[in-house]
């Protein structure tokens, strides 16, 4: 048992190396980045459960909910549910427009640069060579793509090319696209060709998540529920921990190994979530040395 844990422990390191299968994907054009709220972070966007809690804040302010109704939403985990909450009742109190400004300060919205130096974490996931998909709806990303390229309302399986740009939850420059309140994850999620767009991408492509906490995770249960059972590929997530935490990513482990996915732990002891940018620059170097197609980095970046 000794020997077990000390192979636990040596597993949580602060550069892991990028998976053969992820460069063999690469290679094949069929590699899918799905990119998470923490990779929009580095970009200078607050997190949903910031968002929440400014909300509620300001429902406040408005004198739209008292100071206990106030206290007992914030006591609230599910933050899908605040956010609906609070974009109804702002809603029907006409101050739709207070809902907006949130999210677009939420996602950093006035500070949009394609000469961003943050923006690198996102070249070099661009320059991965894969299908890139989102669920974040900040536009910076979107300084990477030709606008005709970027797809935030309408997904199709005989539309997945490597020059697009999927944004499944909306994007902020077309705010009917937007995907933040329980109603719209419904209507999003049971749309048909939406569900066979994710089906392809999940049957037929190798899956790397980035940037994503568990409580972000909206797609797993699609994945156990309508892929899982007859997945043949594996997927992957790179998920951080601190270097004592061995039993605690053991047992993550054994959870998303049943969903046909591999946790790739990383130590974060050092640098914090700052070590991921420098992961994802080190996979970026891995894939180009050992790449048997050109990068389209030099190509098709909006300069």
């Amino acid at each position: 048992m000794k020997s077990i844990n000390n192979n636990i422990i040596n597993s949580i390191i602060t550069n892991p190396e990028v998976p053969e299968a992820i460069i063999d994907a690469s290679n094949k054009k069929k590699l899918v980045v799905f990119v998470g709220a923490g990779i929009s972070r580095y970009l200078g966007c607050s997190s949903w459960s910031e968002l929440a809690t400014n909300l509620i804040k300001r429902c406040e302010e408005e004198l739209i909910i008292n100071h206990f109704e106030q206290t007992m939403l914030s006591k609230n985990k599910d933050l899908k549910k605040i956010i609906t909450i609070c974009y109804t009742i702002l809603e029907k109190n006409n101050k739709k427009e207070i809902f907006e400004d949130q999210m677009k300060e939420a996602l950093n919205d006035k500070d949009v640069s394609s000469q961003n130096p943050n923006l690198e974490i996102y070249k070099n996931i661009f320059s991965f060579g894969s299908i890139i998909i989102t669920t974040n709806a900040d536009r910076h990303i979107n300084q990477l793509f030709n606008k005709d390229n970027i797809f935030c309302k309408k997904f199709s399986p005989g539309n997945i090319d490597n020059n697009h740009l999927y944004k499944i939850h909306g994007c902020i420059t077309d705010t009917d696209s937007l995907v933040f309140t329980v109603d719209g994850y419904l209507r999003r999620y049971i749309d048909e060709d939406f569900k066979k767009f994710l089906s392809k991408i999940f049957n037929e492509y190798t899956v790397l998540f980035l940037g994503y906490g568990l409580g972000e995770f909206e797609l797993l249960d699609y994945i156990f529920t309508s892929t899982a059972a007859n997945n043949k590929k594996k997927h992957y997530f790179v998920k951080y921990f601190f270097k004592h935490e061995h039993r605690i990513y053991e047992f993550e482990k054994l959870y998303f190994n049943k969903l046909g996915i591999e946790l790739i732990p990383y130590a974060k002891d050092e640098k914090g979530y700052k070590q991921l940018p420098i992961i994802i620059e080190n996979w970026a170097k891995q894939i180009k040395n050992k790449s048997t197609v050109k990068t389209r980095l030099s190509v098709s970046v909006i300069q």
